[in-house]
């Protein structure tokens, strides 16, 4: 998933400098999107389609019945003619029984992981900004893709190479001021890897593929850099997008009484990364979607979807997620 728009996944209050701060693992302090935020943010995206008779939802019988099956049944805010009319399609007939009985209370067919970010862009003194990642998480990025029997070679190459505190790794043809990387204020002595390169090239192709994002896809080819642990938790802890937002009272022109707050984003250009799984549908009816059917389904509609909107201020144009399937048992 890479974010188009800043992104508030927001963790609630909080009492310390930021007062909307966002979500967080709580063993790293790097950020994230609960697996429930993404799971609800897609739904809706999937609702929105459907209920707008997008062509390319015709093709399934029942759509928003398939939505259902996939998420999990979900009533609130339907009319009783509507809630009926879906029900039907979940009731079943117990053996030597005379009269069905409900059977939409049931999981959905889906399920996913965690939001994890991969890579984070930082300001850069040349090349305006790089796309910075480092050990830990390209060891859980390998540890979560062999969960779906996928694995990459590049991956496997520049995974384990140990960087120290104050150090970089950057690809072959990098852009370096004195043999080192200037991000934000801070310089790092670089180091170039062919490993890192080819790794970022695998990397772009899964990302940007799309014949609309080359320009990015060579961006990050030449400038993905490789931190120590510290270094890369100290940038998603002290660089993300902090914003001061207020309410003018109508009357008086000025800021209105406790109305100012601070809101943290994850900036534009970041890279997340979340596992989807399916599984055949729950429930005692006798026909029902099995997990390839499940997810061919989610591949089909996310694929056509491109882009859907994840966490708060929707109407600020905020969370613009580019979103990217790619499929599990993958190897190269």
């Amino acid at each position: 998933m890479l974010c188009e728009t800043p992104l508030h996944a927001g963790s609630g209050d909080d009492l310390g400098i930021v007062d909307l701060p966002i979500q967080r693992e709580r063993h790293t302090s790097f950020p994230k999107v609960e697996s429930s935020s993404l799971k609800g943010a897609l739904r809706e995206a999937f609702e929105q389609k459907a209920n707008s008779k997008d062509k390319n939802f015709t093709k399934w019988d029942d759509s928003d019945v398939v939505i259902h099956r996939l998420f999990g049944f979900d009533e609130s805010g339907m009319r009783d003619d509507e809630k009926d009319r879906l029900k039907k399609h979940f009731k079943y007939l117990p053996p030597n029984a005379k009269e069905e009985k409900e059977g939409h209370d049931r999981a959905g067919s889906l399920a996913f992981t965690d939001a994890r970010l991969l890579l984070f862009p930082v300001k850069s003194m040349k090349g305006v900004f790089v796309w910075i990642t480092c050990k830990q998480v390209l060891n859980k990025f390998a540890a979560d893709l062999a969960i779906t029997g996928t694995s990459y070679q590049t991956l496997e190459a520049v995974k384990n190479i140990d960087v120290a505190d104050g150090n970089a790794l950057v690809a072959s043809d990098a852009p370096l001021v004195n043999n080192a990387v200037v991000l934000e204020e801070y310089g790092f002595e670089a180091a170039k890897s062919n490993a890192v390169k080819a790794f970022a090239e695998t990397l772009s192709a899964i990302v940007f593929d799309d014949k609309n994002l080359n320009y990015w896809k060579g961006l990050l080819q030449k400038k993905l850099v490789v931190l120590s642990d510290n270094d890369f938790r100290d940038f998603t802890l002290m660089s993300t997008e902090v914003i001061t937002r207020t309410k003018i009272d109508n009357e008086t022109g000025t800021v209105q009484d406790g109305a100012l707050f601070t809101e943290e984003f994850l900036p534009t250009d970041s890279v997340l990364y979340s596992l989807v799984f399916a599984a055949d549908e729950y429930g005692k009816n006798q026909e029902k979607m099995k997990a390839d059917k499940v997810m061919k389904f989610f591949e089909s509609e996310i694929q056509s979807m491109n882009f859907f909107q994840l966490g708060g201020n929707a109407t600020l144009g905020k969370g613009i997620i580019r979103a990217k399937i790619e499929k599990g048992g993958q190897n190269g």
